[in-house]
C-alpha cells in the first residue's frame, strides 16, 4: 500500500475498494480481474485505487488483510482440545466467508503468476502458524509424541478441511473436527 490516510472520505472510499475487490476476486477470479472492473463496482476512478496501491495484487494483499480472522487458541485445556477447537473454528470459517470464497481464485491464480503464488504461500504459512505453534507446545510438555512432525501434522489436520471445500465443495462439519485430531495424533 502506497498511502495511509485518516480522512473519513479516504476510508470510506479504501473501504468500498476494499469490498469490491473482494466481491469481485470471488465473482470472476484473480485472472478476469482487473484494477477497471474494481474501480467501477466501487464507484471511484482508476487513479483513486492507484493512489493507494501499487496494483492488482497490492490491492488483493490489503483487502483479504481486512477480513482474515484472526483466530486464537484458548490457553486452557490440553493441546488435543485446543488444537480441535482452532480446527473447528476453521471449519466454520471455510463454510462460509469472503475469504472462503476468494480461496478458489487465490490458488487458481498462484498457478500461474508468481507474485500471486509467494503472496499466498506466505498467507497460508502465517495462518498455520498457530496450529504448528500449539503443536510444538504439545511435544514440548509431553503431551503429543517427540517425533511428530508439526508442519506435517498441522498440514494433514487442515487437509481435510480444505479438501472439502475446495475439491468437493461441501463445508468440512465442524462435528467431525475431533475425529481428524484423533487420527493424526493418536
Amino acid at each position: 500500500m502506497i498511502a495511509s490516510a485518516c480522512d473519513p472520505r479516504i476510508e470510506r472510499s479504501r473501504s468500498a475498494i476494499h469490498s469490491a475487490t473482494i466481491e469481485e476476486l470471488a465473482e470472476v477470479g484473480y485472472g478476469a480481474m482487473t484494477i477497471e472492473s474494481i474501480a467501477r463496482r466501487a464507484g471511484v476512478g482508476k487513479a483513486t485505487i492507484y493512489r493507494h496501491w501499487r496494483g492488482k495484487l497490492d490491492l488483493v494483499a490489503s483487502a483479504l488483510e481486512t477480513i482474515k480472522e484472526d483466530v486464537v487458541a484458548p490457553t486452557e485445556g490440553t493441546v488435543r482440545a485446543r488444537v480441535t477447537t482452532v480446527l473447528e473454528a476453521l471449519a466454520v470459517h471455510l463454510a462460509d466467508s469472503d475469504l472462503a470464497r476468494c480461496l478458489p481464485a487465490l490458488i487458481s491464480a498462484a498457478q500461474y503468476d508468481d507474485g500471486v503464488r509467494e503472496f499466498q504461500r506466505g498467507f497460508s504459512r502465517e495462518r498455520r502458524g498457530l496450529l504448528i505453534a500449539l503443536l510444538d507446545e504439545g511435544i514440548a510438555s509431553g503431551e503429543l509424541s517427540a517425533d511428530l512432525d508439526p508442519e506435517l501434522a498441522a498440514a494433514v489436520l487442515a487437509g481435510p478441511l480444505f479438501y472439502s471445500r475446495l475439491l468437493s465443495h461441501e463445508p468440512f462439519p465442524p462435528g467431525r473436527v475431533a475425529q481428524v485430531v484423533a487420527l493424526v495424533l493418536g
